[in-house]
């Protein structure tokens, strides 16, 4: 017999000792109900009671002891608990059991309760676990919930719970750059949804509120025939002052010279959400195959779900390609065709599930790094016609232009994640070696600035942004495939090696989605993968989640 089923075993005998009511020496009265036990059984289980049957209290000799003020069904769940190793969970006993854990102490029915809890988070009951973790100081259940309610917000905002809450609350979820929401029209209408469900207690609440509602980013139309004819911007004087800020911010597009006072306010409501450019479902884009064909295929993967769906091919087959997302508008940027390195540019609109072209890039680049900051699409160096390029281009999404500008140093092959409007440009080749630097391009002042180098020189890399850091993965160094993860903390200037991948990568997708980070195909040095990876931040370990439909490498990934 092994140590397992010794265990197993003994627990087994206890527990019929209990059953049998053999040996018990304390009985627990709890609501009028008596519970047989063992001292030496409810000692380990618990502190409290370790506490009551090994000190002076009078109940450390007492066979019958009144338990007061906690739950009957709590407490049998839990000395249940203690002789099967088994609890019993519903929705509707889960917190008194866990709130009795968190009096007795016991962390293992805490535990269990705790995951109870994330497994049945719902829109409609999300705001009242994350308050009641809140009550019982369970810090990790609340931020699972809080988060849970920020990304469902659409969702979580139909129910009673958030119509219920208090005005500080609101503003608490409205007020995130983080709030997950696919456009603003969503915080306007959820917004207006609280106050209609009590318009007495409202009434000196609204004004508050919209103030974090970010009205200049809804549409024309939208703000002119909604909110404009809506009561609250006629009546109440500060929201007719955030409606009129909105229409002077969205008109100074048309007509510069209606900037004035309001404009500038209403500059303060304009920052986009974080989710409002992020696409829903992860995409792969191009690429060579196993077979170094180049692909035009086209597919996305469900998160959720972990399915893989093929998608309308991209109009031309390309490799190195760069891509980014703006508005639910994937670009697909330069890379290289069977001929040529080349100019071209599509847009795929995620709604309307078609393609059309774009204007093209000033310089043909293939092995582009391409990414979103401060509102702009930027094309950052790559291979040219004659070698590896110094040069970075701005998209301008209105005129359908790119615009020209250097960088300081040329590299191909790198790779790049946004934080805080700061772009960082990672590793890559500049026409001789493998690089470990790392540049900043800060787009408020326009200006390139060298960081901290990475531990590894890297090309063929991957980089993304997550939780205002950025995380390097794989790539190679001198022909040799690389395992490696790296983390920036931009705080402290310093990169620092996390888990490595579960095998060596190079030329692979690398992006985030919501708060994960997210590994798809490339090469190991061997063969080309199609496995799709997720890092886990709490087993700080990866972990395969689905494959891609084709196998591929060196493709545009987001």
């Amino acid at each position: 017999m092994d140590s397992e089923d010794f265990t197993k075993n003994l627990l087994s005998e206890i527990n019929q000792l209990w059953m049998d009511r053999e040996l018990c020496d304390v009985n627990l009265s709890v609501e009028g109900v008596v519970i047989p036990a063992h001292r030496i059984i409810l000692a380990a289980l618990s502190p409290y009671f370790k506490a009551m049957f090994c000190s002076q209290l009078d109940e450390s000799h007492k066979f019958q002891i009144r338990i007061q003020d906690l739950s009957l069904t709590a407490v049998q769940a839990i000395i249940n608990f203690a002789y099967t190793a088994h609890l019993e969970l519903t929705e509707d006993t889960v917190q008194t059991i866990m709130q009795t854990a968190a009096m007795m102490q016991i962390s293992a029915v805490e535990k269990l309760c705790c995951s109870f809890l994330v497994e049945h988070l719902h829109p409609s009951n999300c705001l009242g676990i994350r308050d009641f973790a809140h009550i019982i100081g369970c810090f990790d259940l609340k931020e699972t919930a809080d988060k849970y309610c920020e990304e469902n917000f659409f969702e979580v905002s139909h129910h009673d719970e958030f119509l219920k809450l208090e005005v500080e609350e609101v503003i608490g979820l409205i007020s995130r750059d983080s709030l997950k929401v696919a456009k603003e029209e969503e915080v306007y209408a959820a917004v207006m949804r609280w106050v209609a469900f009590d318009p007495e207690r409202s009434k000196d609440d609204v004004s508050l509120l919209m103030e974090h509602v970010r009205l200049p980013l809804v549409q024309w139309d939208f703000l002119i025939k909604e909110v404009s004819k809506d009561k609250l911007f006629v009546t109440n004087e500060d929201c007719r002052n955030y409606l009129q800020q909105a229409r002077a911010f969205q008109a100074s597009s048309f007509h510069p010279d209606l900037i004035n006072f309001a404009y500038n306010e209403a500059v303060v409501r304009s920052q986009p959400r974080a989710f409002f450019s992020a696409a829903d479902l992860l995409y792969s884009v191009g690429g060579e195959s196993s077979e170094r064909d180049i692909l035009s295929s086209f597919e996305s993967f469900n998160p959720f779900t972990n399915q893989a769906t093929q998608l309308p091919s991209l109009p031309e087959a390309k490799r190195s390609l760069g891509v980014a997302v703006v508005d639910k508008i994937i670009y697909a940027v330069g890379g290289a065709t069977s001929t040529e390195t080349s100019r071209s540019v599509h847009a795929f609109d995620i709604d309307k599930q078609q393609w059309l072209s774009r204007g093209q890039l000033c310089v043909a680049r293939s092995s582009v790094v391409v990414a979103v900051a401060g509102g702009g699409v930027y094309a950052l160096g790559g291979h040219g016609e004659h070698g590896v390029l110094s040069s970075s281009e701005k998209y301008d999404i209105e005129l359908n232009s790119w615009s020209l500008s250097e960088m300081l140093e040329p590299r191909s092959m790198a790779a790049a994640a946004v934080v805080d409007n700061r772009l960082y440009l990672c590793g890559g080749y500049d026409g001789v070696e493998d690089l470990s630097s790392c540049h900043v391009f800060d787009t408020k002042n326009h200006q390139w600035s060298v960081c901290a180098s990475m531990n590894q020189a890297r090309s063929m890399l991957g980089a993304a942004a997550l939780e205002g850091k950025v995380y390097v993965s794989g790539g190679c160094h001198q022909e040799q495939c690389l395992d490696s993860v790296e983390c920036f903390d931009p705080n402290s200037n310093l990169w620092t090696l996390i888990q490595p991948l579960t095998g060596p990568r190079r030329g692979m997708g690398f992006s985030t989605h919501g708060d994960t980070l997210y590994i798809a195909g490339g090469h190991d040095g061997k063969t080309l993968q199609g496995s799709i990876m997720k890092y886990n931040k709490n087993t700080k370990d990866w972990a395969v989640v689905g494959n891609l439909i084709t196998k591929r490498g060196r493709f545009g990934f987001l």
